[in-house]
């Protein structure tokens, strides 16, 4: 056996090597790596990539909910932009794959953005800010009356618009 055709043994990964190879794993595939491109880059094969990832998934080390649904999202863009493509070059046969991404997607992105109550006391507490907000503006920009010097000129004071709170009932 020859000892220098053998490539250097990798030296064993601690918990927190294994971690951080983990983190670097998951950016890659957030950032639309493929599995061979991850693992040559690792040093390790796809197969171990794939259990690597499965492994972390099973154990639920990656986040939930709304980022796991925009991780789902940022992987799918690559393959809707190369279906896209081989649709607009006239491919038929890339056309039920691209309905298949363009389902994934709207899946996704149903989970991605959190519902948010928007309900009437949200809007009456807007509506309380936007008022408050404009009535110190006005009173910023309004000129100033005239100190009194000596009593009224006889000249009525003009009428001036004040401020009026929005209606929130009539708003949509």
């Amino acid at each position: 056996m020859d000892c220098g055709t053998s490539p250097p043994k990798r030296p064993k990964l601690n918990p927190h090597g294994k971690a951080l190879r983990r983190e670097r794993i998951f950016e890659r595939v957030r950032g639309g790596w493929s599995y061979e491109a991850i693992a040559a880059e690792q040093r390790v094969t796809p197969r171990r990539i794939r259990q690597i990832i499965s492994e972390a998934l099973r154990r639920r080390e990656v986040d939930g909910g709304p980022e796991q649904a925009m991780l789902q999202l940022v992987r799918l863009e690559g393959a809707l932009r190369l279906g896209a493509e081989a649709v607009a070059a006239g491919d038929i046969g890339a056309i039920g794959p691209y309905l298949n991404v363009l389902d994934r997607i709207d899946r996704y992105r149903r989970g991605a953005a959190p519902l948010q109550v928007y309900d009437k006391a949200s809007r009456d507490r807007l509506f309380a800010k936007l008022n408050q907000i404009a009535a110190r503006l006005l009173a910023e920009t309004e000129p100033k009356p005239p100190a009194a010097e000596g009593g009224s000129h006889g000249a009525a004071a003009p009428e001036r618009n004040e401020p009026r709170p929005l209606d929130s009932a009539a708003s949509p």
